[in-house]
């Protein structure tokens, strides 16, 4: 009898799954920015009343300007940053858009945020269940066949994102809310008698910059935080460069063969 041929175990690391937007997306429709002329931006994009402070059609000093602009920014970023240990981000980021030139931004304290997300939880969760059900426990691996199970168990799951409730006055909503690209990969995996330890790398980006279809948003467009952060974004003659958030982290949970998850 011909011997039964045994599914060889997964080459670690080894990528889970990529979203179909990429990383490092420059290319984006809200990575655009110094595209629009003061003209189309009042008469196409109905931008007449950007600012509290500053009337920025006419005011003549570009960089008292933004300025302006900038620190009214900030503090209406407040409304939507006032609760929670993150609170600070949203005015990191916001000035780093000011004086970062469009150069990627990374924050231990983002990273930290996503980690403790409960959205985090839910797809390591979806990860751990589809490895336990798929591990060899006889060998103590696991088969290359449980790859496509992984991939397709993240597929029929939300992606981690700043979505809850509380992250609308937590500045997570405002900052980064959805995310743009995700990669997941299995780090490493250590199978012991009864249990299992694996490392899970998420690597997630996110644009923090505005297009057309934010805008014109009638939800967005009525607070003047979007209307200010556009201007800056996409009046042509003194632009700021929107920017990527990088976001990278590792769960390392251990988890018993037959724990529910």
């Amino acid at each position: 009898m011909a011997e039964t041929l045994l599914s060889p175990a997964i080459k670690l690391p080894c990528l889970l799954f990529a979203t179909q937007h990429t990383m490092d997306d420059y290319g984006a429709p809200d990575m655009q920015y110094g595209d629009l002329s003061a003209e189309v931006l009042r008469q196409q994009y109905h931008l007449r009343d950007i600012s509290a402070r500053v009337d920025p059609y006419t005011h003549p000093n570009h960089e008292e300007r933004a300025r302006i602009l900038f620190d009214e920014f900030r503090d209406l970023s407040d409304m939507f940053s006032f609760y929670g240990n993150y609170k600070s981000l949203a005015r990191t980021m916001i000035t780093h858009m000011q004086y970062g030139n469009g150069s990627v931004f990374s924050d231990p304290l983002l990273d930290q945020a996503m980690a403790e997300h409960s959205s985090m939880q839910s797809s390591v969760n979806v990860i751990l269940e589809t490895i336990q059900n798929y591990i060899d426990w006889e060998r103590k691996i696991l088969p290359e066949s449980a790859l496509k199970a992984l991939h397709d168990s993240i597929m029929k799951s939300l992606l981690p994102r700043f979505d809850d409730v509380s992250d609308r006055f937590n500045g997570l909503g405002i900052t980064v809310h959805d995310t743009w690209a995700t990669h997941i990969s299995l780090e490493s995996l250590q199978i012991d008698k009864d249990s299992f330890t694996v490392a899970i790398k998420y690597h997630i980006q996110d644009h923090f910059g505005l297009d057309a279809k934010d805008i014109n948003n009638n939800f967005y467009r009525q607070f003047r935080i979007f209307r200010i952060w556009f201007y800056l974004q996409h009046i042509n003659n003194n632009a700021f460069k929107p920017f990527i958030s990088d976001i990278v982290l590792t769960k390392k949970p251990r988890i018993g063969r037959h724990d529910k998850i």
